[in-house]
């Protein structure tokens, strides 16, 4: 079992109770390919660190992301791109429904694919001078794994088509008062302030506990029926076996 796994554009560590994923692709953590850690090896790690409770997303270095690497766009490769857009979305998608705590540490540009990621995760916690925005439109494009949805779905319909067309690029400040932002770290780097968040929810819970909240608030959000069912008895049979 290691305990640092190197993946694809990013580095995947435990830190006790929580993993840290770190995306790293040169000084802007550039996305050359969507599915930035690949999902077996993100799943069979996880598996192999049952204590996880909580992952944090973050970047290398001065920024989280500032998404795709534009110098791949090509027409003549749309099947290409396609497939790997699945991917990503694929990738965010399961990151999305993880039964854990999601956090992403937002420190600098949070642009495009990069703040697609960020909101795949619970929560956003991001640097006093982060930036953030779906600048895909600068490039003649729109984003591609899913972020115009999960943009509207945290900040409305209205701010999130204008902040799209717009190619709008918020500070994090402006972020937080739309709600794309949780919280803005009084520190520089906001990875501390993201794991002690995250510490935080999930200090003295149980597994069954954090699986019961985050599997059924998301099951909700997508629409489920009664998403809680035997939730509550599952938390309960741990709490007995403890």
């Amino acid at each position: 079992m290691s305990e640092v796994m190197q993946s694809v554009l990013s580095e995947l560590r435990a830190e006790g109770e929580i993993a840290v994923l770190t995306i790293d692709n040169g000084a802007k953590n550039l996305l050359s390919e969507p599915e930035f850690i690949s999902r077996t090896d993100l799943q069979k790690w996880l598996a192999e660190h049952p204590q996880v409770k909580a992952l944090v997303i973050t970047g290398k270095g001065r920024h989280f992301s500032h998404g795709a690497d534009t110098t791949l766009f090509d027409v003549k490769n749309t099947a290409q791109i396609t497939e790997k857009l699945e991917n990503g979305k694929a990738l965010l998608h399961m990151i999305e429904h993880l039964p854990l705590v999601t956090v992403a540490a937002i420190n600098g540009g949070c642009f495009g694919g990069g703040l697609e990621i960020a909101m795949s995760c619970q929560f956003r916690i991001a640097s006093p001078k982060a930036f953030l925005g779906l600048t895909e439109v600068q490039h003649g494009v729109v984003p591609g794994m899913g972020g115009m949805e999960r943009l509207a779905k945290l900040v409305g319909r209205e701010t999130a088509v204008r902040m799209i067309l717009m190619g709008e690029m918020l500070t994090a400040e402006q972020a937080k008062a739309i709600g794309l932002v949780s919280a803005v770290s009084e520190e520089k780097d906001a990875l501390g302030t993201a794991m002690q968040f995250a510490g935080e929810l999930i200090g003295g819970k149980s597994h069954a506990q954090i699986r019961a909240v985050t599997t059924t608030v998301q099951a909700a959000l997508d629409g489920a029926d009664n998403p809680s069912k035997g939730q509550f008895e599952a938390a309960l049979a741990e709490a007995s076996a403890a």
